[in-house]
Order: C-alpha cells, then structure tokens, then sequence
C-alpha cells in the first residue's frame, strides 16, 4: 500500500534532506506545502511521488488540502535562525504555526506526526548532561524559546486530544547546502572570523544525512509516538570546531578568543539598530546570549537504542560545507549532493 507524507518546510536545508531520504522508501509519496514566494522547482524535480501544495503554517485554512488522507505529517517549517527582523516571526512560525499543523493533523486523522524541533527547546536544563526527561531551564534566545512552546503545544495536544506525536531535537546541523549563515563555516572559511567568542564552550553537532535519517525513522519505527528523541552526539568546543573549519580549508584558525561580556553589550546595541535597519547583524545577540548561557551538552542515548542512529564524525560533515565553499569561492561547479 501507498502511504502519503504531508511535509511542512520541505524547501528548506533538513526539508530538502527528509525529502531524498523519504523517497528511498518506495511505498511513500510525499505532499509538500510550499509558500507562495518559495521557488518548488527542485521539489517539482524529484518525480511523480512528490507533489507541491501552496499553503503557508501561519494561515492554518491553507493546511487541510494538503493533510487530508495523509498517513504521516512531517513538520519542518519554522525560523531557524538566531536573528530576525520581527521578533514575532518567531512565534508565528514556530509556535503558532506548529499548533496549525498539529491541529490540521488531528482533522485529517493522521497516524504519526514528527515535529522537528531543537536541543535548545530544553533551555538550560539542572542536569548536565540532560536527557529528553530533563525539566527545562531558562531560555537564551527567541527561537529557543519560541521552539519551546511550540513543542509543549503539541504534548498538550497528544494528551489532550491523542495527537500522534513524536519529536525529534536536532542538534546543530551541518553539512553542505546550507544558505543560513547560523554556523558561521562561510565566514571562517572566507578568513572573516578575527576573533572567537566563548571559544571553550561546547555545543553537539549532526551531519544532515543523521538528522534526515532520525527524523525518517522516527516517522516510519513503531513504539514512537509519545517519545520525544535528542539527536546527536559529535561534540566540539566553538575553538576546536573552528580549528577543524580552518585546517579543512587551508586558512589560519582563529587565535583570539573575547568574553561573552564583552562582547553582548554592543552586541545587544547592533542588533537594535539592525531590527530598525532591517539587516542582519553581524554578531546577532542572541548567538552571543546562547554561548554565555554555558556549554549545551544531553544525552543521545535514547534515539540510539530506539532509532539505531549511528553518527557521522564531525569533521567529515565540516569537510562537505567547506568542500561546497571552496568550490564556489574558486567557480567550480556544485555537485548535486
């Protein structure tokens, strides 16, 4: 039997991955919900077993065309990024919108639904490392925040309304094919990174083929609705993830290295400036405010056991974004990953 996947946010860099891995398997045809002002062509490329809808998460009467008769939803739509013009594009998306989806999951009658969330949703948990039964901490950012609610909607939801949910907290993806400037590897590769902030603070890291792979298993495994999954285990701190980026590329590494202190004052200031500019930052506060919360460690034991993940070296996703790069920077032509 044929079973159909609604996706939300199939354009974007994890969207685009969940896509490839989902139509190894043959028994799936993929529905994807596009906005109007996003470009589906390399989704109307991949062949008859994916299908474009416009519909947008935030006008939640867009949702049901694309929804009804689904078996699965996939919910990949939301502002990744630490920096936006609007601080409400936060909620909207990620908050807001998430509940739009989860509720137009429940009218269509689906039987999983995976919302994609972060690490960062947790805040700064007591327990270090947390796991997915850590209560949260305090948030650092918007989007951590905004992921936050748009998660316990969903738990509020699947008890409430026996909303088929499972959730999946990616950490920092990387990997080739990312157009958000959130990793900073274009900058360092391009020689535009003078100085470090909180160079010894540690953060988890995911190659993109990982977290496709967890959010495509998560989806299609029995046993894992009501099970919230923490992916990722390939730890660095920011000086050793730049060295890599640096060594990759040929380029100096980094030496200096400022406090979040210092730093956060005028970065705070820039970014008030920016919200009435409308361009970003070239330190966004909240980046500065999530290294000064403290290094970003949990436990990835469960996705494991229950997804059977296996990691890929952090130096080999590195490799692939820099490898991209370079090869843009020399006016090679990309390889069709």
């Amino acid at each position: 039997m044929t079973r159909t996947i609604a996706l939300t946010g199939a354009t974007g860099f994890v969207g685009s991955a969940v896509v490839d891995r989902l139509l190894r398997e043959r028994d799936l045809e993929l529905r994807c919900l596009v906005r109007a002002e996003s470009d589906p062509r390399d989704l109307e490329k991949r062949g008859p077993r994916v299908s474009v809808h416009l519909g947008d998460v935030t006008r939640p009467e867009t949702l049901q065309g694309c929804f009804d008769g689904a078996w699965g939803v996939v919910n990949l739509a939301g502002h990744r990024d630490f920096w936006s013009p609007s601080r409400d594009d936060y909620d909207a998306l990620n908050a807001r919108g998430a509940e739009h989806v989860f509720r137009a999951a429940l009218a269509a009658g689906c039987s999983k639904v995976v919302q994609v969330s972060t690490p960062l949703a947790f805040g700064l948990p007591a327990d270090c490392p947390f796991d997915e039964s850590s209560p949260p901490g305090p948030h650092s950012s918007d989007y951590a925040r905004s992921k936050h609610r748009g998660d316990e909607v969903g738990w509020r939801l699947h008890r409430e309304c026996g909303l088929p949910l499972t959730i999946v907290h990616l950490a920092a993806v990387l990997g080739a094919g990312d157009p958000r400037p959130t990793m900073e590897v274009r900058r360092a590769v391009e020689g535009r990174l003078p100085v470090l902030v909180g160079a010894d603070k540690t953060f988890t890291y995911v190659y993109i083929r990982d977290a496709a792979e967890a959010i495509a298993r998560a989806l299609l495994r029995e046993g894992t609705v009501g099970r919230a999954y923490l992916v990722g285990r390939e730890r660095a701190t920011t000086r050793a993830y730049f060295a890599t980026i640096a060594d990759l590329a040929g380029v100096p590494a980094p030496t200096w290295s400022v406090p979040e202190a210092v730093v956060l004052p005028m970065a705070r200031l820039l970014g008030l400036v920016s919200r009435w500019s409308g361009a970003r930052p070239a330190v966004p506060p909240d980046i500065i405010e999530t290294t000064a919360a403290g290094s970003l460690l949990f436990r990835a034991d469960r996705s494991e056991r229950e997804l059977g993940l296996e990691y890929t070296p952090l130096r080999t996703a590195l490799a692939e974004a820099v490898d991209e790069i370079l090869s843009e920077i020399r006016g090679e032509p990309t390889v069709d990953r």
